[in-house]
């Protein structure tokens, strides 16, 4: 038990160079910027967050207990208006990273008090950008690649246990939405059926796709795929520990340690998203899960990486002797 406990230890403390973590507080806060920017574009700040007597689908005044925003400022439309336009202040701050760990708390807290006022419009990438922005708030990511590092001196290291929480959460993510796919076409005896069922809904595909049938295979070759890269995350952490503990020898050890298995993992998560992306009217999702993938890399291996880029230097040719 006292092994366990110090292994389990190990696994949350220590420090690690801190450009993974700027890097994904950059992209989550643009994706989020973006996605508000296009509730500002559709004037849909009032219909969301706004007073139910001034058109707000929401009805905070209504609610027991009604949202602390609303409780403490008022039932008015300037409320509702004034939370967005702090909500997208605090994410700014937090892109460019200035006063972040305020800024990412600001941001979550504001965040979670729109979704009191329309539950019904907070999706589940809302509550997985929370968790980010929760993580950031503890975090001094700014001072390793932001305003933050100006204003009070650079910090080259973050506590480790912050990019592996960001691994769990996603490995948690895919894992769910693997085993809540209840619907018989996702699975065998269903025909895989489900990827080419949801391009038939207009409400979700892009364009239509009238002529996949054609591609119904193909189709159903995507759905199997979907459902092995969802429930393989669960595979993930046993490859981490492989990695790991790789003296202790073993066949699948061994083998989990001779192939690149995690970085095959997220390429095929990578062309899942895109494709997400390209053929579906899902919002930032996509973008979202993506802006937090450079959590599954450790800063030492992306440097390593770089450096055996070639430079475009001219290489003098090593005479060997002999």
């Amino acid at each position: 038990m006292t092994r366990a406990w110090r292994a389990w230890r190990a696994l949350w403390a220590g420090t690690e160079p801190a450009g993974i973590l700027s890097v994904i507080r950059v992209g989550i806060a643009l994706v989020l910027l973006a996605d508000l920017f296009e509730v500002w574009r559709l004037h849909l700040i009032i219909p969301l967050w706004g007073p139910g007597d001034a058109g707000g689908m929401g009805n905070p005044a209504q609610t027991d207990p009604p949202p602390e925003l609303y409780a403490w400022f008022g039932n008015t439309i300037a409320v509702g208006r004034g939370a967005f336009f702090v909500l997208v202040g605090a994410l700014l701050c937090l892109a460019v990273g200035f006063l972040a760990q305020p800024a990412a708390l600001v941001a979550v807290l504001v965040y979670a008090q729109l979704a009191l006022v329309l539950p019904g419009a907070d999706r589940g990438i809302d509550m997985l950008i929370r968790n980010v922005l929760l993580i950031l708030a503890f975090v001094p990511s700014g001072r390793s690649f932001g305003v933050d590092a100006l204003l009070f001196g650079r910090l080259d290291h973050v506590p480790r246990w912050s990019r592996r929480l960001l691994i769990l959460q996603l490995l948690v993510l895919y894992f769910t939405a693997g085993i809540q796919k209840a619907a018989v076409a996702w699975w065998p005896w269903g025909g895989f059926s489900a990827l080419y069922v949801v391009l038939q809904d207009p409400a979700v595909a892009r364009f239509p796709f009238d002529w996949l049938k054609a591609l119904y295979p193909l189709t159903q070759l995507l759905t199997a795929t979907t459902m092995v890269f969802e429930l393989g995350a669960l595979a993930v952490p046993f490859v981490y520990w492989f990695r790991a503990t790789r003296t202790r020898g073993g066949w699948l050890r061994a083998q989990c340690n001779r192939f690149p298995v995690v970085p095959l993992w997220l390429l095929l998560g990578l062309a899942m998203h895109l494709g997400i992306a390209v053929t579906m009217q899902l919002g930032i999702f996509p973008w979202t899960v993506l802006s937090l993938y450079p959590a599954f890399f450790h800063p030492h291996e992306v440097r390593r990486a770089l450096r055996s880029l070639p430079d475009g230097r001219p290489q003098r040719q090593r005479i060997l002797p002999g």
